[in-house]
């Protein structure tokens, strides 16, 4: 029996996680902790409680509704996260919608259900991308979603940190379109004080991903951290070795400093700037002149 997925969004219509108009099923869970991630929400792998402060009014109906006297009117944050038990008793009591669960359980009956009425819509180059968190961390859910997919003749796009079983690779690959691979850095030392883990098995796995489908490198450009000129050489260098001639340029934001605060987290942000147009325009620049394509950004 196919277990049921943990979803933090469906979103339809999008259109920079894959080609043409798409249906990007994000799932929740990832093994990487990648210091500056602007989804923080999709890292554990538990449904988690997020709290919009500027929606509560202070009614006291989660307070009185919480059998761990877990959540207090006095604390800005309102939730003690450390007594939660995550029942959920609060986000159902909450007339405001100032606290919500991030994490819903969906079958694979009730994603497909969905993707299909987005249909009508693909076009010749739309379909159904998953993405995360790292959607291979749920692989019994994400290879079955994908092979149906693939079954009813949709597109299908994986955007991934690479970061899975050899076996669970090459599955995926048998339904799968296009792969948009993060990079992180090709150092493995620096990688790992980034992410937590080192990059062997993410660099073993572009390997196997690009001599099975179409392969896109998704850089994100970290400032003092990866966006060096040896990293950069290193990783076009790379790129190229494998046959993939196209890197999406992702430059660090700062829009995930809500998230945080409203997951009861701290920001990682303080310890890092954000880059300057001359600076990402250099990088870009150091990128192409080996000969590929970059784009500042995931276009399509």
């Amino acid at each position: 029996m196919i277990p049921a997925g943990l979803i933090t969004e469906l979103k339809k219509f999008a259109t920079h996680d894959g080609p043409g108009i798409r249906t990007t099923v994000f799932l929740k869970g990832c093994p990487l902790k990648c210091r500056w991630c602007s989804n923080p929400e999709t890292i554990d792998i538990r449904p988690q409680i997020y709290f919009v402060a500027k929606r509560c009014k202070a009614c006291g109906a989660c307070e009185a509704v919480c059998p761990e006297g877990a959540i207090s009117m006095d604390k800005d944050d309102r939730i003690d996260r450390s007594r939660c038990t995550l029942c959920m008793q609060c986000v159902e009591e909450c007339p405001y919608r100032a606290l919500r669960q991030v994490g819903h359980a969906w079958t694979l009956d009730e994603v497909l259900e969905e993707i299909v009425k987005d249909k009508p819509f693909y076009g010749n180059d739309g379909g159904v991308t998953l993405s995360g968190g790292e959607p291979l961390f749920q692989k019994d859910f994400a290879l079955p979603l994908l092979r149906r997919c693939s079954e009813e003749g949709l597109s299908t796009v994986i955007d991934t940190t690479g970061y899975a079983s050899p076996a669970t690779v090459e599955e995926a690959m048998r339904y799968t379109d296009m792969v948009l691979l993060d990079i992180k850095h090709m150092d493995s030392v620096k990688h790992r004080e980034g992410t937590g883990v080192d990059n062997t098995l993410i660099l073993e796995n572009a390997r196997r991903m690009s001599s099975m489908t179409m392969v896109r490198i998704s850089l994100p450009l970290i400032p003092d951290y990866n966006d060096d000129q040896l990293n950069l050489t290193a990783t076009a260098n790379f790129a190229l070795s494998i046959g993939v001639d196209h890197i999406d340029l992702n430059p660090l934001h700062l829009l995930g400093t809500d998230k945080y605060r409203c997951l009861g987290l701290k920001s990682p942000y303080g310890q890092f700037r954000e880059l300057s147009r001359e600076e990402v325009l250099e990088a870009k620049g150091c990128l192409e002149k080996d000969g590929l394509q970059v784009t500042i950004g995931r276009m399509m």
